[in-house]
């Protein structure tokens, strides 16, 4: 950022993986932050969450330091996003660093996008969560696809939004993951910055903004997803694959391409897929259909 912005003149809004990982002594107040400030993102990030949600009598997965003898736990770390950094609890394994232990609950999962501005909260969307587990045994967010919702929910996840929104000073894009379980609404997450949903956002509300998203806005007739497109093996970006993945990012489907000379390792991601359809069973069917062409031409180039 020095060398891009020496002036300091350039308005920033922290991305996943830049805001789990962003060093203590980088000041943010230098710049104008269209976000949540650093001190914001590592209360989120530390112990001190799971204090305040208790304090506040919001429903979460039980939580521990020391090691449980007992049931399905996972090891989750602070600094996790998209799924890194979390996995099933084995025998033989003991705490990491700015890790804890998290009760596994079987339920859905759903990721609920909201944005905050002057304390009023705005949800801007509501999608199903596909998670799968890679090869190192972590679990990996798959794709979201935008989720049909009662009025009745709509008020129970505002009222969530709104809480955690003021219990944490949140500002700009946020979002919860949620595990639904019957009546119940399990909160797993705050994602103090924007994530996977950017597209979907856009879809749902251009002027979100400005303009408050009703639950019209988030039950529209089609379905809009954004896969990830993982590795399944290491991958080199060379000059033919780079203008090969150059080509498709122009069809609108694709974004997020890696740089001419990048190297991807084995369930590292490779690019989204942005897709849309009135057919959720269509929608599903065309995601795994594309994403195999893709991985095929991308080893062919």
């Amino acid at each position: 950022m020095t060398k891009i912005d020496p002036q300091k003149k350039i308005p920033i809004l922290l991305g996943s993986g830049f805001a789990e990982n962003l060093s203590n002594n980088y000041n943010l107040n230098e710049r104008q932050n269209f976000g949540n400030d650093l001190e914001t993102i590592k209360k989120i990030k530390t112990k001190t969450f799971f204090l305040e949600l208790e304090k506040n009598k919001i429903l979460f997965p039980q939580v521990k330091e020391k090691k449980p003898s007992n049931g399905n736990w996972l090891i989750k770390s602070f600094r996790s996003y998209g799924g890194t950094k979390v996995h099933f609890l084995r025998k033989s394994q003991f705490l990491e660093e700015q890790s804890y232990f998290q009760k596994f609950i079987k339920g859905e999962s759903v990721s609920v996008q909201f944005s905050v501005k002057n304390t009023k909260v705005n949800i801007i969307g509501v999608c199903d969560q596909f998670i799968l587990k890679s090869k190192k045994k972590y679990f990996m967010g798959k794709a979201l696809i935008t989720k049909k919702i009662s009025h009745n929910f709509f008020i129970k996840i505002f009222d969530l939004t709104s809480q955690i929104a003021k219990i944490f000073s949140l500002e700009g894009l946020n979002s919860l993951d949620v595990i639904l379980k019957g009546e119940k609404i399990f909160l797993l997450e705050v994602n103090p910055r924007p994530g996977l949903s950017a597209k979907i956002i856009h879809f749902n509300n251009k002027n979100f903004l400005e303009k408050k998203t009703t639950l019209k806005h988030l039950n529209k007739k089609t379905f809009f997803s954004t896969v990830i497109i993982y590795a399944n093996k290491e991958i080199k970006i060379d000059q033919k694959k780079f203008m090969f993945l150059k080509k498709l990012s122009l069809s609108g489907e694709f974004s997020e391409i890696p740089n001419l000379g990048d190297i991807i390792g084995v369930d590292e991601p490779i690019c989204l897929l942005h897709l849309k359809s009135k057919n959720i069973d269509f929608l599903e069917k065309t995601m795994i259909k594309k994403e195999s062409q893709f991985l095929n031409k991308l080893a062919e180039s």
